[in-house]
Formats: structure tokens, C-alpha cells, sequence
């Protein structure tokens, strides 16, 4: 009996040893879990704080690398004919994309009220070549003068003459049967004066053409078989003076194509599209029509060479260019053609580049 009792206690004990060993077992096992996971921590952190220097790092090299490295190699003040010398001169925007424009005051340094009543034309101009194309719209009121809304038509053919120092002041504006000239400058010419002496002295010609113009070629062939006993009328012409003349003095048809006329024979379509009252909702001030509420936007092409600066030259049969033609900007133009000061070649055609 005795060796039982001494058996199962030392069973008892044995197993006590074994429960002991084992709760000794899991706190260290805690301990070196959690030890564990603070060196991983620390490990991951030191590999990010290195990683995010060696971004700073990268970062500040290529700071220094934008403020060292310039846009063009050019010296500008070494070039012959070249009158700019800082980037912000040389460099122009290349906007295009959309052609749509929100409405602007032309000018509105003065604050005085329009008179009621009142009425707002919207006056469109159309491309000299492509008739269709329409370049400019302006919201002008019926009291304005003519010639507030021609010194706001912009055409390419003005720049090119006041370049070439030949521009003309000349103009008119054809609608219905009134010639609007405008005489401001002591060296204008009144264009009208030749149309309406050729009227006068070749009145059976002029029917002629104006009957074909105002008939059409379908009706002048039916009339050619069948005969007519109608006969046409030349309108009465007669000019004004475009700087004296108000829209509400002439007028005039709503979506009828008129003609505008400028340095000798560069030719717009004109419409006068819409006619209302003015509204509250309006531009207030009378300085400020005509307003532009429409602009087609300039398209310019870049330097062939550089294809950084905008081109102000184009050269035909350059054999030094790269392309035919080949457009330049002045630095680029200056530097392949020229050595101080000096032409090395001409057997090409230079021209001054505007826009498309």
C-alpha cells in the first residue's frame, strides 16, 4: 500500500515538474515574440528613412541640375538683327486648340453709361481667302461709329504692310448701296471714286455684270431663249464717310453678306447677324464695344531648327536648310546664315512668317 502512495505521488510530482516547465516555457517565448517584432520594426523603419534620403537626395540633384542647365545654347547678344536678350523676350506662347473665346471689354478705362434705348448688333467678319471661315464676331451698339469696329478687324495683310512699310489707311465698307470709306488719314484714297466713275461711264457694262451677278447664270440663260421684257436697274451708289456714319444712319439686311475692303484688294465677307435691345444683363459701359465675343485663334508654326522659339523667317530653296521650305527663328536664321555680320550665301528666298 505504501509503495502505491509513493508511486502516484511521485507521478504527481512528476507532472507538476512538467506543467512547471512548460508555463516557464511560454513567457519567454512571449518575450522573444515581441523582441522579434520591435527589431523587424526597426528594421523596416531605418529602410524607409534611407529610402526617403536617397528620394531628397535625388530630388536636390535635379534641382541643381534645372537651375545649371539652360533651354537653348544660343547667344543671343552675339547674333546679328536679333533685339531681344532675355528668354522672356524670345520666348512666345504656342496656344492653339479651341478658337472659342470668352466676350471682352476692347476698352473700359472709362465708365460712361450707354444711352436707352438702345440697340446691340452682332457684327461677323469672315477670312479674306477662306470665306467661310470666320474670324472675328463683335457685339457693337447702333449708335457706334463704322470705324470703331474696322480699327478692331484684325488681318494679316495690315501687319505684313506696316512691315514692309507700305500700309495703306484705305478702306470701305460695301453694304447694300452706300460705300463707307474711311478718309481719317490725310493720305487715304476714297476706293469707291473709281467704281462709281466706271458705273457712270459704262452704264450699259456694268448692267450687264449686275444683271449676271444679281440674276444668276440659270436666269440669264432662260432670258437668252426666252426673252425678257423686265429690265434691271443699276442701285443708286453713293460713298460716306465711314468716320461720320452710324450703323443706325444705314441700312441694312439681318444675314446678308456686305464687303469690307483694305489695303487695295485684300477682301472680307461682313454679316450682320443678330439686332436686339439691349438688356440689363449687358456690358453697361459705352466704352467698352465694340466687344470681341469671338477670336479665332493665331496657329504658329515653331523653328524648324531649335523647335523651341517660335519662327519669324521661312527660307524656299535654302541648301543649308533641312526642310523646303524651312521655317526659322531669328537666332537659328542668323547663326547658319551669317558670320560677323556677313552673308555666306544668297542663292535663296528669305520671307518674314506671321501665322497660319
Amino acid at each position: 500500500m505504501k509503495a502505491i502512495v509513493s508511486s502516484a505521488s511521485s507521478n504527481v510530482l512528476a507532472l507538476r515538474d512538467i506543467d512547471n516547465r512548460k508555463s516557464n516555457k511560454n513567457p519567454s517565448g512571449k518575450k522573444k515574440k515581441k523582441k522579434h517584432d520591435k527589431e523587424k520594426n526597426h528594421s523596416l523603419d531605418e529602410s524607409y528613412v534611407a529610402k526617403v534620403e536617397q528620394l531628397a537626395r535625388i530630388k536636390q540633384k535635379q534641382e541643381e541640375d534645372k537651375a545649371a542647365v539652360r533651354l537653348h545654347s544660343f547667344n543671343n547678344s552675339r547674333v546679328p538683327g536679333c533685339g531681344a536678350n532675355t528668354k522672356a523676350d524670345k520666348i512666345i506662347s504656342l496656344k492653339s486648340g479651341s478658337v472659342s473665346q470668352k466676350v471682352r471689354a476692347s476698352n473700359t478705362c472709362d465708365n460712361v453709361p450707354v444711352q436707352f434705348p438702345e440697340a446691340v448688333l452682332c457684327f461677323e467678319v469672315y477670312h479674306s481667302r477662306r470665306s467661310w471661315v470666320k474670324t472675328q464676331e463683335f457685339l457693337v451698339l447702333g449708335r457706334q461709329l463704322l470705324t470703331e469696329v474696322r480699327d478692331k478687324i484684325y488681318c494679316m495683310s495690315d501687319e505684313v504692310m506696316k512691315k514692309a512699310g507700305q500700309y495703306d489707311p484705305s478702306g470701305y465698307f460695301l453694304i447694300e448701296d452706300v460705300f463707307c470709306n474711311d478718309m481719317r488719314e490725310p493720305s487715304a484714297v476714297d476706293y469707291s471714286k473709281t467704281i462709281l466713275d466706271w458705273l457712270k461711264n459704262s452704264k450699259d457694262d456694268a448692267l450687264e455684270k449686275w444683271e449676271f451677278i444679281s440674276a444668276g447664270e440659270l436666269q440669264q440663260k432662260q432670258k437668252a431663249l426666252l426673252g425678257s421684257k423686265n429690265k434691271q436697274q443699276l442701285p443708286g451708289f453713293k460713298s460716306v464717310y465711314m468716320q461720320t456714319t452710324r450703323f443706325c444712319d444705314i441700312g441694312f439686311r439681318l444675314g446678308a453678306g456686305y464687303l469690307y475692303c483694305h489695303q487695295g484688294d485684300c477682301k472680307h465677307v461682313i454679316v450682320i447677324r443678330d439686332m436686339r435691345l439691349i438688356h440689363p444683363e449687358d456690358v453697361q459701359s459705352r466704352p467698352a464695344y465694340p466687344l470681341i465675343s469671338y477670336q479665332q485663334k493665331l496657329r504658329y508654326k515653331k523653328c524648324s531648327v531649335c523647335k523651341i522659339y517660335r519662327a519669324e523667317k521661312i527660307t524656299v530653296d535654302d541648301k543649308w536648310a533641312p526642310l523646303n521650305p524651312c521655317y526659322f527663328c531669328d537666332v537659328c536664321y542668323y547663326m547658319l546664315h551669317y558670320v560677323n555680320g556677313s552673308l555666306l550665301y544668297s542663292d535663296f528666298k528669305v520671307y518674314g512668317y506671321h501665322h497660319e
